[in-house]
Formats: C-alpha cells, structure tokens, sequence
C-alpha cells in the first residue's frame, strides 16, 4: 500500500472550492469548531447584505503528474495521466439578521495505467449564524466530504488537494462573518492525507453567543467530528467535545479573548479513552475594514489509556520464556497552543497567511501529536486575467508514536475568461512528504481546465 500511495500522491485534479468563514468559534483545536483562538462574531446581522450569490458552475480537466528521484524503487510507477470533470455550487448570503455562506463540488477523475482506478469525490459545507436578539445569535456549521484522499491545503495526495482549485488559488471570502477567517482547507480533520485512498469525514459544531454589554461577550457550544480512512493500516476518528469562550472588546477594532474546551476521542477498532483539554487567550485586530491579524497562546494537556509493551519481570521471562508483555499504560502529555494570522481582502484579491501549534489526533498514520502548521495564499484578477499562488508546510510530532513526519506543497494557477463566462485556466505545483522510515518524496503537478463559472462562483478573489 506504501508504494501505490507514494506513486498516487500529489495527483490532485482540478475542483472549485469556497472556503467558508466559521461563525461563532475560532478555529485552533480540530475539526470544525474547534477552540483555541479567541471568539467569532456575536453580530451577523451587523454587516451589510453580501453581493455574492449562489452560483454554479461546471469544468473539464486534464492533468499530468510525476514521481520525482523514485528510480530506485523498482516497479513504482511515476508518471500519470488523467482527466475528469467537476461541478459545483458555491457562494454567500447576508441579510439584516442572518448569514449563511456554502459550497458543494463534486469531482470525477480517472487516471491512464494498468491498475490506476479513478473515482467520484464529493465535499460541501455551510455555516448559518442568526441574530435571535439584540443580544444573543447562534451559530452552526456543517462539514462533511467522501473523496480519494481528503481536503485541504496539506492534502495533495486527494482530489480537493493543494494543487489549487478551477483557476484560483485557495482564498477566503471576504468579510463574510466579519471576523478573520477560519477556512475549512485547514480543518485539522482530513487536511493533510498522505494516501489517495478513499476516505469519509463529516463535522459539524453549533453554539450560542451572548452579549451583555457593549464590551464583553459570552459564547459556548459543542462540536463533533467522524472520520473513515478505506487505506490498510490507516486509523478511522471519532470526536466529540465542548468549548467556552468570553471576550472583552477595549476599542471597536480590537477583542480580546479567553477560551477553554474539553474534547474526547478515540481510534475506531484500536484504542479509546483519549481525553484533552485546552485554555488559551488570544487577540484579534482590524487594522482596516479589509485587513485584520489574530495572535493566540495558551495550554494543553491530554491524558490516554492504551495497551503497550512492557519489559516483563526476569522471574517471569525465564518461566514464560517471553521477553515483554502488554499492559495497559496511562499517560499525560502537557504542551503549549499558539496561532497567528493574517487576512486583507479586496474586491478584486486577497492575501491569507497564518501559523497554528497545538495538539492534533493525527492523520490516520500518525497518531495523536503535537503538529505545526504554516500556510498561506494570495490571488489577483485583472480584467480577464486572474492569478493566485499558495502553499503549506506541516510537521507531525507523535505523542505516542516516537516518530516525526512533515510534508509541505507549493503551487499557482491562472486563469482568462476566453468568452462570456467560460474560462482557460493552467494550475501547477510541488508537494513533498518526509518520514523518519524514508526519503524525502517530491511530486510535480499541472493541469489545464476549461470552466463555465457564472459570476465567478469558482474563482474567489
């Protein structure tokens, strides 16, 4: 399985994707509504209704991908030729009390070369905030995808990979909740598969937020989170928790806020009984109506029960004749969580950048650890033209695994609206992964697509 995922990895085909702002929470712990940061917008109905709509739109693609230095390794295939299909369905809402914002594509693929399957893909999402009253709103989000090796900006191996979108580079929307934009490519969950094989995730997280005063808030909700890996050896998820979080607002552009959450999670078929908590405070900034920062620090400690090897007594190996035996062990890790962020939006570009470190249940090979994340993303549209650029870096230390594992991808794409609302676009790209049991693997990507996109629905600048 090893060698077939190391030959598939980074053939990710071309799909549009919006990425949607969470309502509510802050993104930091995992999955979709995850605590850690430092509060979302109590106050929907305060901003202005959106001029984006719900749109469709349909593509076409063909794609090349290759292996780079794997001559060693005999009978690994290298090169890879594909082509599919994509469409979807994406865009915002804002009126004088709610928001909603969401997207849905759908993707098919198929790749030439004896034993090289293709297959659909599937992911979508929405996030629904409500002003109840003048001094309460609730929020929920819904997330959930099947398809060939997860979604994300540190995914390359999947469909919805880091190899871009349908001629844009992965971007926010702009200013959908009002607050600095947590984006589902970096969901924590699905976002960094290293194996194109088949997987299932679903998330979803929903609260309330209440407003006592001009200067303080108060919110609290629960989220939960599935995930399915098909891939031999790959770890299925389950996780549920909840999380608190009060903020005081000094001046009308900056908050300050205090979070803490409780989580629990377990490996399907393998071990359960994981518990995390975590506590933080952290700042968010609007220098200007389009820009804004975040900076978050604060604690974690996770405690787990599972079976592991022991060296067995000398009495006991002599009259048993075994050197170790299983036992079940307890544990308790401590570490530090941090963020930092960076969002400025225009109409016609945007530049998203930020940092996250944190406790993280692993992506289906790696277990439960400590895992640092850099990621980034700019684009422009110029009249006919547009243009985007992004990449990630990722960096897995285990917690009970005594391994580390990194992987990072780079990429850009362009586009040029040849007539109406049809577009040529060209997307390119690196990615890598590196682990303690093999050299580092690198992966070349490009594919061209022809896109019928009404209003830009799969091009968000």
């Amino acid at each position: 399985m090893r060698q077939r995922g190391l030959a598939r990895l980074g053939r990710g085909a071309v799909a549009a994707v919006v990425l949607l702002g969470l309502s509510g929470t802050a993104s930091g712990q995992w999955g979709v509504g995850g605590i850690g940061g430092v509060f979302g917008s109590d106050d929907p109905g305060g901003m202005p209704p959106s001029r984006i709509a719900f749109r469709p739109w349909v593509s076409a693609n063909g794609s090349y991908s290759q292996v780079l230095g794997a001559q060693s390794i005999p009978g690994l295939r290298r090169d890879f030729y594909g082509y599919g299909a994509s469409a979807g369905l994406s865009g915002a809402r804002g009126w004088e009390r709610t928001s909603v914002a969401g997207f849905y594509t759908a993707n098919y693929q198929r790749w030439t070369g004896e034993g090289v399957r293709g297959g659909a893909s599937h992911v979508g999402g929405v996030t629904v905030s409500h002003r109840a009253t003048g001094r309460v709103s609730v929020f929920a989000t819904q997330f959930a995808g099947s398809s060939l090796g997860g979604f994300g900006f540190g995914a390359p191996a999947g469909i919805f990979g880091g190899f871009g979108i349908a001629g844009s580079a992965l971007l926010p929307s702009a200013g959908l909740l009002g607050t600095p934009v947590s984006d589902l490519a970096s969901n924590g969950l699905v976002d960094n598969e290293l194996f194109s094989s088949r997987v299932h995730f679903y998330g979803t997280s929903g609260g309330v937020n209440f407003r006592p005063g001009l200067r303080w808030s108060l919110g609290g909700g629960a989220h939960a989170n599935f995930v399915r890996r098909k891939g031999a050896g790959l770890r299925d998820l389950n996780s549920y928790g909840v999380f608190g979080q009060a903020g005081y607002q000094p001046g009308q552009n900056t908050q300050i806020g205090f979070s803490y959450g409780y989580s629990e999670f377990s490996y399907p078929k393998l071990f359960g009984d994981n518990r995390a908590q975590f506590a933080g405070v952290g700042l968010e900034h609007r220098l200007s109506p389009q820009t804004s920062v975040s900076l978050s620090g604060g604690v974690f400690r996770m405690d787990t029960k599972f079976l592991g090897a022991v060296q067995t007594d000398p009495a006991i190996a002599a009259l048993l004749g075994v050197s170790s035996q299983i036992e079940v062990q307890k544990r308790s890790f401590y570490g530090w969580q941090g963020s930092a962020a960076i969002h400025r939006n225009w109409r016609e570009w945007g530049v998203s950048a930020g940092y996250t470190h944190g406790l993280n249940p692993g992506n289906g090979a790696i277990l439960a650890s400590r895992r640092d994340a850099v990621f980034g993303s700019a684009g422009r549209s110029i009249g006919r033209f547009s243009m985007g650029t992004f990449g990630g870096y990722y960096r897995w230390s285990g917690l009970l695994q005594n391994t580390t594992l990194t992987s990072g991808s780079v990429g850009a794409s362009t586009g040029f609206r040849m007539v109406g609302e049809l577009h040529l676009g060209f997307n390119g790209g690196y990615s890598y992964f590196d682990t303690a049991g093999n050299a580092r693997r690198w992966q070349r990507f490009v594919s061209a697509h022809l896109t019928w996109s009404p209003s830009g629905a799969a091009f968000r600048f």
